[in-house]
């Protein structure tokens, strides 16, 4: 499928579809092609039913205060652009109060799929 944005704008937003253990909640993601993991906040991972801290599984996260360990869990399903991708490794970790978007959407999702980013023609397609 094909999205189409703008070439100048300072992140390319989509509406992603979350899936927990019996809920789906959408929510508005960056695309981050550097970032290794797709990210979600505390509060969206506790809605779809999951327990961060509870995670044995942690991993190292940059932030602009240093190197945190966050929790990492594996999603049941995350849909964009009319692609889904099942058991999607995930961090949960806030992003600041005042960010474009929920969440990033990572590399945990994107390798599943074939992605053309055309910053010329402003277009985005998953296949």
């Amino acid at each position: 499928m094909r999205y189409k944005f703008d070439p100048e704008a300072p992140v390319i937003v989509l509406n992603v579809t979350l899936g927990g253990e019996d809920i789906k909640k959408k929510i508005e993601m960056a695309i981050d092609t550097g970032a290794t993991y797709t990210m979600i906040p505390w509060d969206i991972a506790e809605v779809l039913g999951y327990k961060p801290e509870l995670s044995k599984d942690r991993v190292p996260l940059v932030t602009a205060s240093g190197v945190e360990r966050v929790p990492l869990i594996i999603l049941k399903s995350v849909s964009a652009l009319g692609k889904s991708a099942d058991n999607v490794q995930m961090v949960v970790h806030n992003l600041p109060e005042k960010s474009y978007v929920d969440g990033l959407l990572g590399l945990s999702f994107l390798r599943k799929f074939r992605v053309c980013l055309d910053f010329r023609k402003g277009m985005l397609e998953i296949e």
